[in-house]
Parts: C-alpha cells; sequence; structure tokens
C-alpha cells in the first residue's frame, strides 16, 4: 500500500533589508539635534556674560531665559520620544524663525553688534545644514535677507560697516543653500540606491519561492506499493533553500529503486543541482543494471552539464519478493539496519563523490532483509551540529540515539527521533534534516 508521511517545515522568510529611509530619518534626527545645540550655545552664552547693559547693549534676559527653556525642551523630547522624528523639521524652522526674530531685533537696537551678527549667522548656517527641503529653505531665506536688508536700511548708528552686515548674511544663507543642494543629491542617490535594493529582495523573495517550491518537489512523501515493506520519509528543510532529496522509480520488474542524496551548500544552486540530479536518476533508473551503474550513468550524465559542486548520495534497489536489499554508496555516510532483535548496526560500504572525480568508483553491497528488520538513510543534517553543552554532536551519537527508539516503530520512530534531535541543538539547524526509513513486516 501506498505510505505517506507529512514534512516538518516551517515558513520561509527572507530577513528584510533596512530600509535607507529609515537611516535618513535617523539622520536628519542627529541633524536637528546638533543645530538645536548651537542655538542653545547661542542663547545660552549670552546668559554667562554678565549684563550686557554694562556695555552699552540692550538685550534681555527674559528673551534668553526664554529660548534656552524652549530649546532644552524640543532636545529633550527629540531623546524621549520616537515619533518626535516625524515633527523635527517644523520644530526646527519654529526655533530659526524665534531665534532669527531675536537677533534681528538685537542687530536693530544695537547697531549692528558683530557679536549679535556672528550669532544670526550662526543660527543660519546651522538651520541651512539641518533642513531636508531645498525649496522650503530657499524660500525661508528668501524672507530672512528681505528682513535682514530692512534692519540694515533703518537701523542707526551701525557699528559695523553695512556691507559687512549684508555680505555676512548673504554669503551664509548662499552656503546654506549650496551645502543642501549637495546634501540632497547624496540623498536621492542613497534613495535611488535603496529603491534598487528592494527590487533585488523582491527577486530574491520571487527566486526563493520558485527554488522552495522546487526542492519540495525533491523529497517524495508517498510511495508506490511496496508489498511486506512499509516506507516513510521525514523532511524538516532548512528555512533557505538546501539540496537534499529522497526520489524512487518502481521497475519493469517489480523492484524499488530509491535515490537519496545531498547536493553540497544551501540556495537556489543546491536546489537546481538536486533538481538536475533527479531528473538523471528518473532518466536513468529504468536501463541501470544496479545501483553502482545507477549511480554511474547518473555520474556520467550531469558531469557534462554541472562543474564546481558535489553530490553524495546512496543508491538502493529493494527486491520486495526475495527481500534483498542492493544498495551502493556515493561518498555518503552508511545507512543505519536495525535488526528485529533492536540492535542497530552501520550498512558498511564506500564509494567516491558524485561530481569530485572524473571517473566514479563505487561497488554494489547487497543483504537479505528479514521480518522485522528496519532501514534507515539519514542527511548529515541529522547530526552535523553542536549540542546545547557546545560539543560536536557527530555520527557515532546519532547511531547511540536512535539505539534509545528502536521500540518506535513508523511515523512515530521517525518524527520522535527528528524532534530529539531538534531538542538538542544549541541554535536552530544550519541544514536540511532528511530520512528515508523502509520497515520490513
Amino acid at each position: 500500500m501506498s505510505t505517506r508521511n507529512n514534512s516538518s517545515s516551517k515558513t520561509n522568510e527572507t530577513p528584510a533589508i533596512t530600509s535607507v529611509k529609515e537611516f535618513l530619518s535617523e539622520e536628519s534626527l542627529s541633524r536637528f539635534r546638533f543645530a538645536m545645540s548651537l542655538f542653545l550655545f547661542f542663547a545660552g552664552f549670552g546668559l554667562l556674560l554678565g549684563d550686557p547693559a554694562s556695555e552699552g547693549l540692550s538685550d534681555p534676559r527674559w528673551m534668553r531665559v526664554s529660548h534656552v527653556t524652549l530649546i532644552c525642551i524640543s532636545l529633550f523630547l527629540s531623546f524621549k520620544f520616537e515619533k518626535f522624528k516625524k515633527y523635527s523639521e517644523p520644530v526646527l524652522l519654529f526655533h530659526f524663525a524665534v531665534m532669527s526674530i531675536h537677533s534681528f531685533y538685537l542687530l536693530y537696537v544695537n547697531g549692528l553688534y558683530l557679536g549679535y551678527l556672528f550669532g544670526l549667522i550662526l543660527v543660519v548656517f546651522s538651520t541651512g545644514v539641518s533642513i531636508n527641503n531645498r525649496r522650503v529653505l530657499i524660500a525661508i531665506l528668501l524672507l530672512f535677507i528681505a528682513v535682514a536688508f530692512f534692519v540694515g536700511m533703518h537701523v542707526k548708528d551701525p557699528k559695523i560697516d553695512v556691507g559687512m552686515y549684508y555680505f555676512g548674511l548673504i554669503s551664509s544663507g548662499v552656503l546654506s543653500v549650496l551645502v543642501i543642494g549637495f546634501r540632497m543629491k547624496t540623498f536621492e542617490t542613497l534613495l535611488e540606491a535603496d529603491v534598487q535594493m528592494e527590487k533585488f529582495q523582491i527577486n530574491i523573495e520571487e527566486e526563493l519561492a520558485i527554488a522552495q517550491k522546487t526542492q519540495k518537489s525533491l523529497v517524495d512523501l508517498e510511495f508506490p506499493e511496496a508489498g511486506n515493506f512499509r516506507i516513510y520519509s521525514y523532511f524538516k528543510p532548512l528555512e533557505s533553500v538546501g539540496g537534499d532529496l529522497i526520489k524512487t522509480n518502481l521497475g519493469k520488474e517489480g523492484e524499488l529503486d530509491f535515490f537519496f542524496a545531498d547536493a553540497a551548500g544551501h540556495g537556489v544552486s543546491a536546489a537546481m543541482v538536486s533538481a538536475m540530479a533527479v531528473m538523471a536518476f528518473k532518466t536513468t533508473a529504468p536501463v541501470a543494471e544496479s545501483p553502482s551503474k545507477g549511480l554511474t550513468l547518473i555520474h556520467e550524465s550531469l558531469m557534462t552539464m554541472i562543474g564546481g559542486f558535489f553530490i553524495t548520495a546512496v543508491y538502493m534497489r529493494l527486491d520486495l519478493e526475495k527481500k534483498a536489499l542492493t544498495y551502493s554508496y556515493a561518498g555518503h555516510h552508511p545507512a543505519i539496519i536495525i535488526k528485529s532483535d533492536g540492535s542497530v548496526q552501520e550498512l558498511t560500504g564506500k564509494g567516491t563523490v558524485l561530481l569530485a572525480l572524473p571517473k566514479l568508483f563505487n561497488r554494489d553491497y547487497e543483504i537479505l532483509l528479514e521480518s522485522g528488520d528496519r532501514v534507515l538513510l539519514f542527511s548529515d543534517g541529522m547530526f552535523e551540529f553542536y549540542d546545547k553543552e557546545k560539543e560536536f554532536f557527530g555520527n557515532e551519537a546519532f547511531i547511540d540515539l536512535v539505539r534509545d527508539y528502536t521500540s518506535l516503530s513508523g511515523r512515530v520512530f521517525l518524527d520522535s527521533l527528528g524532534e530529539a534531535i531538534l531538542g538538542l541543538h544549541s541554535s536552530p539547524p544550519k541544514d536540511d534534516m532528511t530520512m528515508l526509513y523502509l520497515e520490513v513486516l
């Protein structure tokens, strides 16, 4: 009868690529804090200089205290609340407007005093390098220059040359526009790169989805009628695509061929190599005289098409009438036979890896199965990992673990063994976990 085993798998996900837009948002918040720090320096420095009236300057203390308070509140909010970065630019423009009004007032009533001019230039430049919207900045600077000309034309008894005053403010504004132009060009390049990266991610996800579907088709979960045999498979794929495969073929004489293999590596390339190996098996199995001949035919058909990869495999042929199992290895670790008395031993044999050398060197081995015997094939993902004690698990430890579960049979045996292996991992599996299990009734 046909026997089926459900595969264990997780939804495959591709890690999201961090958006450049998010990076630019964080970078914008950093520039906001930089500008606020300069504003704080300018507004707070005057509080440390004593009474400006002693120098003949009009500089109301309450205005500076108010500015320092507002700036400190804005800085605090920028560190306290994540959503503040959405409003950082409008808040910056508000502070720029307040600082500009304050500075123009001080320049007007103090006859274009040089210290206040330097402060206003600092305000203009720090705002210019912190704003992202070039149009908004240009509009604000045009208004700023208009106010600057108005103040320059109406100030009484200027303490510096008015031309120097105009030059200082206009040059700082022009420099701000140049800086934002260069910065925005860089941002646009980064955003374009982000768009291309997102397209690349979408393409990768689509290719992985195709490869994952391909991989699932590589592992048989249903098997043909097998007389006095019951056949099960266990398949827990890695979250990325791997190269494990299990395929069967029922011959004209009633013999049942099994091809259990693992293409080196992970990802789309490994899945594609495995898919080609499956096609080679399906093509050659009907004409293969024996498992070793079958491996040779697969090897020869793939050598002309695949380079840079290799495949480990076990090819088995089961004579359902005689209960004779003939098998051949291609660089794969030995399968296990569990005898009816519960003893566990390896099915000895060796052979060269597929595609590793121009010529394949292997041979056939044969055993007669008895009622109650069980044969287990398994991929290296079942034992090549580090346990919770950070020690390499290994093949011998896996065989010892199998001995603990020989009282179980069928699907329960495979699922229990698989769960036990998963429980021993110190971290999520880094390879496919695949098993093929034959029981003799």
